[in-house]
């Protein structure tokens, strides 16, 4: 998966064959070309292979060939951060024409329909993020004014609107490209850092209606491939979430942990029936967990004489870090425990915990009550309980 997401990445900020004698063609012509060095780039699933350069003389003028069997993302570019992104085919005879200077943003292309596909995903995106980049904006230049909370739900409000236009066009765009690479590149789409436009999950269908597609028109592309073995990947996990819900689910018996805690003994989850009982994840390493760790201290104080329990599972590697965060934090009232397995701690792997914190609120009978409440929902969900007793 991640060399996936490594190619696409290569593929956003940089913004392939069949018969014939499988060489193809890209020629053009480059304005503003100052004797700049052009390169011809292999995007590939591990990385970029330079397939060729040369050297634009003041008309701009440029030729590549080459050869391949299956469709293949290249890049056009003189910097890593100034090219145009091709999909190349066998026989291809591609034209480029464009600002040598500015690649990405002022460039025409023939000869290919899918780096023409490319081109268009590629406006549409940026137009995108220059309108939600102008909002942003709109709230920088306009500081300590009493309205401002309302500007500010405002802007979020036109923000959500102008990503969920993206993403209805990013879906429409998949539905009239899917036998082009294109729509692989549409999948992967971001309008900020680690922030898609397709979301894996909710839009899971997406990624197997390209997978299809691609799969049965280009079996041996490498990133075709690369795609749909993290669409199986993607398959699995949600059948193991499906399964862990259900087995997590409100009302289910939270399933056993039996660990070491500091002093290495092990102490059980279960010993605590008869509490109320906060099953909390967290590590020395993660900074959000440390944040919270304030309000935890602050609820047991509140509650720890209503049999309120706090049993903290650390997903550190090192004692030391684990140990020296429990007393940094004041965190030494409740019990804590670890295999210091990492994400590998089997307690993670049973509470199928991808990202922490997380947290279980545990009734008397060791039955979930409810799920990640963190900041002032923690108390605020004890006192309901506490109160209807």
């Amino acid at each position: 998966m991640k060399n996936l997401l490594s190619l696409v990445f290569i593929l956003l900020i940089a913004q392939s064959c069949g018969s014939g004698s499988n060489q193809f063609t890209i020629e053009g012509n480059l304005e503003n070309a100052n004797n700049e060095k052009l390169y011809l780039v292999e995007l590939k699933t591990d990385g970029v292979n330079k397939v060729d350069s040369v050297q634009l003389g003041q008309e701009g003028n440029f030729e590549f060939t080459g050869y391949t069997e299956t469709p293949k993302f290249f890049l056009v570019r003189t910097t890593p951060r100034n090219s145009v992104t091709l999909v190349v085919e066998p026989d291809d005879d591609i034209t480029l024409e464009g600002d040598a200077q500015n690649l990405g943003n002022n460039y025409t292309v023939s000869g290919s329909e899918g780096s023409r596909e490319v081109m268009q995903l590629r406006k549409r995106l940026e137009s995108t993020i220059a309108r939600l980049d102008s909002l942003g904006k709109i709230y920088k230049d306009n500081p300590g004014q009493e309205e401002q909370g309302a500007l500010r739900t405002r802007l979020n409000e036109e923000s959500r609107k102008i990503v969920q236009r993206q993403k209805e066009y990013t879906k429409d765009f998949i539905d009239r490209n899917l036998n082009s690479l294109a729509s692989l590149m549409a999948l992967y789409q971001q309008i900020g850092p680690r922030s898609y436009v397709l979301n894996p999950q909710q839009d899971f269908a997406y990624f197997e209606k390209v997978d299809s597609a691609l799969m049965a028109n280009y079996p041996n592309s490498e990133p075709v491939k690369s795609l749909h073995s993290q669409v199986e990947e993607m398959e699995s996990r949600m059948e193991q979430d499906k399964a862990a819900n259900e087995k997590l689910a409100i009302g289910k018996v939270a399933p056993e942990i039996a660990l070491p805690n500091p002093e290495g003994d092990t102490v059980k989850l279960s010993s605590l029936r008869g509490n109320y009982v906060l099953l909390d994840f967290w590590a020395a390493w993660c900074k959000p967990c440390r944040v919270e760790n304030p309000n935890l201290v602050n609820t047991y104080k509140k509650f720890q004489d209503e049999k309120f329990e706090i049993f903290q599972v650390s997903l550190d590697r090192n004692r030391s870090d684990w140990v020296n965060a429990i007393e940094k934090d004041n965190l030494g009232s409740w019990y804590h425990v670890s295999d210091l397995k990492f994400w590998n701690s089997q307690a993670a792997q049973k509470y199928n915990i991808r990202s922490i914190p997380a947290n279980f609120l545990l009734n008397k009978q060791g039955e979930i009550m409810a799920k990640n409440l963190r900041g002032d929902d923690l108390p605020a969900k004890l006192n309901d309980v506490f109160s209807g007793q």
